[in-house]
């Protein structure tokens, strides 16, 4: 199709079932044992004239209701309905009192039938085609979606375009005027259609600021709760989707984690998973894990601040390694810049710039739950945000809101997908998805926890005019999916259970002693509130002298064989209050250690790493 009305128009593929067309010959076609059987039973004899006298009444209401229901459907639908009533009702009435089987009942039921059918079927044909209506007016059979935005004076509305259960009309505001008149106008939109606010959405033109289109989902498609189907790809590449849930479309709601340079696609180097309590975050980000842990190039790491032993056992078995409690998840992320160098020099040696399938490692996949306990101690995230995209680190960070209090903005500037469950507020909303998202129609704070597993997803990869059309995850038993993975990974038996240990231990065995004697009772030659005196001549303990017994030279050797003989014990972190035995060996001051600790955390080899909580990390020394 040549475009016309300045490249308004587009070309569109309509799919046309045959069933509307039949709909007329086949209730003419019924027509006519039904009138003989009427005019056997009620035609003839003595109820012959109430017979009539009724049907002329029914005529008239059904001619009426007709008329009254077609009203808002357009002049053309209305004149066609109006007019096939009155004609079906001229034809019944003659033929129920004197029999339909005689020349002019059938030369009129023909006749009938015929231009009827036709008149339908031309009626369909044409109104398949695609054409701008007259400003502010469209008609047929959503003529009501061009009425709900009748406050928009002169604007342009094209025929609407039905996919599934939704309906979508172009419009175009006249000059001088901008798009952003109906965004404003939703929410009287949705009042006029009577549908919630919700289901309508807008998307401006990228091109253009007076034009865009606006759908309408009268009806819920993901009120039901959705059973999951299984993994999308067990066995697969993590280049593959991974799917978390059904859009309202029906189509897989899905995500690539890897990047790819041939089709100019960024990998999600961090992803926000945002919701409130009780709206599906968990459910969804199980999905997630049984996802990547089926895929054979993918390494799964978990780190929880807070709820670690509520996860399921099959989530252990399935990580690489699981950091449970804060203090281990802090330790945990704080060892992934030197994990994100040492990936980027293989990478870099082996020619890729970013990860890719077949690069030789695998992607690392971070789940960090309770994020924000995490974020708030430690700066670590922020920094890892800003690198780990490039090297085959995706970082997911689960966060009940993701505010500024809560997630720093040059965390969350560097956070290139969202997946946005129910929220509390708006100001939850906004803090995660984008100015245009929300301006499009999405109110995930409409559901709070209303509708568990409803979610948003802003991801560069996926079409634009989804990121506002909500979604809704699988729905599964752990057993059930600790069953899809463990075929998907070939374990032959089902994760073992975590190990409990007795929360009492048995009280320790005493030796009888001699009842007479009260330990707490002292001699009798003794008052204890006298104080304790030192005889005169008696020899005293030596503190220390003055002079160090070691040179620094010699202490800082003390200090590197302490530390490394707590490495070789598979010691890997440790206090400053755990080198007194250096001191008193080596007869340096605790500052002076203090000192040399934090030397020992820098250079272009560090053999020690200082964490937000005052300890230190011993740094295994990579071989050559």
């Amino acid at each position: 199709m040549t475009p016309s009305n300045d490249g308004y128009d587009t070309a569109w593929t309509v799919r046309v079932p045959l069933w509307p067309y039949l709909i007329t010959p086949i209730a003419c076609l019924l027509a006519l044992p039904g009138t003989w059987v009427a005019h056997r039973f009620f035609g003839t004899g003595p109820v012959a004239g109430w017979t009539g006298f009724l049907l002329a009444l029914a005529c008239v209401a059904i001619v009426t209701f007709t008329a009254w229901a077609s009203r808002p459907r357009g002049a053309v639908m209305r004149g066609m309905a109006v007019g096939n009533v009155v004609a079906g009702c001229f034809w019944t009435v003659p033929a129920v009192l004197v029999g339909p089987f005689n020349v002019f009942s059938m030369a009129a039921w023909l006749v009938g039938t015929v231009l009827m059918s036709l008149a339908v079927a031309v009626y369909r044909v044409m109104r398949q085609g695609r054409g701008t209506e007259q400003p502010g007016v469209l008609q047929g059979e959503f003529s009501e979606l061009g009425a709900a935005v009748k406050q928009l004076k002169d604007v342009t509305i094209s025929r609407p375009k039905v996919t599934g259960a939704k309906a979508t009309v172009e419009i175009e505001m006249p000059p001088g005027r901008t798009f952003a008149e109906v965004e404003a106008a939703r929410a009287q939109t949705a009042s006029y259609l009577d549908v919630s606010a919700s289901a309508i959405r807008t998307e401006r033109d990228p091109d253009s600021e007076r034009r865009g289109t606006m759908s309408v989902v009268p009806v819920d498609q993901l009120k039901h709760a959705l059973p999951d189907p299984g993994l999308s790809a067990p066995g697969g590449s993590i280049a593959l989707p991974v799917v978390l849930g059904r859009d309202e479309n029906g189509d897989p709601a899905e995500i690539i984690l890897s990047g790819d340079p041939e089709v100019h696609r960024n990998a999600v180097g961090v992803m926000g998973v945002v919701g409130m309590s009780g709206s599906g975050k968990t459910e969804l980000l199980l999905r997630l894990l049984a996802e990547v842990a089926s895929r054979h190039d993918a390494d799964l790491y978990i780190a929880d601040a807070r709820k670690g032993g509520q996860l399921p056992a099959w989530v252990s078995k399935a990580a690489k390694k699981s950091a449970l409690g804060l203090e281990a998840a802090e330790d945990f992320l704080e060892d992934l810049p030197a994990r994100v160098s040492a990936r980027s020099k293989k990478l870099g040696e082996a020619g890729y710039k970013q990860w890719e399938e077949g690069c030789g490692i695998p992607l690392e996949v971070v789940v960090v739950f309770e994020a924000s306990a995490i974020v708030a101690r430690s700066s670590t995230v922020v920094d890892l945000a800003e690198s780990v995209r490039s090297v085959g680190i995706c970082l997911i960070l689960e966060l009940q809101r993701a505010t500024y209090d809560r997630l720093p903005t040059s965390a969350r500037s560097n956070i290139t997908t969202w997946v946005v469950l129910g929220v509390q507020g708006e100001d939850d909303a906004e803090a995660a998805l984008s100015e245009d998202t929300i301006a499009a129609g999405a109110r995930p704070w409409a559901w709070k926890s209303a509708k568990p597993g409803y979610f948003y997803l802003e991801w560069m990869g996926r079409d634009q005019a989804m990121w506002a059309s909500p979604n809704r995850s699988y729905i599964c038993t752990d057993l059930d999916r600790e069953q899809m993975v463990a075929d998907a990974c070939g374990w032959s038996g089902p994760a073992p259970l975590p190990v409990v240990v007795p929360a009492d231990d048995p009280a320790p065995t005493r030796e009888a002693v001699n009842d007479a004697v009260d330990p707490d009772d002292p001699p009798d030659d003794v008052d204890p509130s006298q104080p304790i005196t030192v005889p005169d001549g008696m020899p005293r303990i030596p503190i220390g002298s003055d002079e160090p017994a070691m040179s620094p030279e010699q202490a800082r050797a003390v200090l590197l064989e302490r530390i490394d003989a707590m490495a070789e014990a598979g010691q890997e972190d440790f206090k400053p209050q755990q080198m007194g035995g250096v001191i008193a060996q080596t007869g340096m001051s605790a500052s002076w250690v203090h000192k040399q600790l934090g030397l020992l955390c820098r250079g272009d080899e560090p053999r020690l790493r200082k964490s937000s909580r005052g300890t230190y990390r011993i740094l295994v020394r990579q071989p050559a």
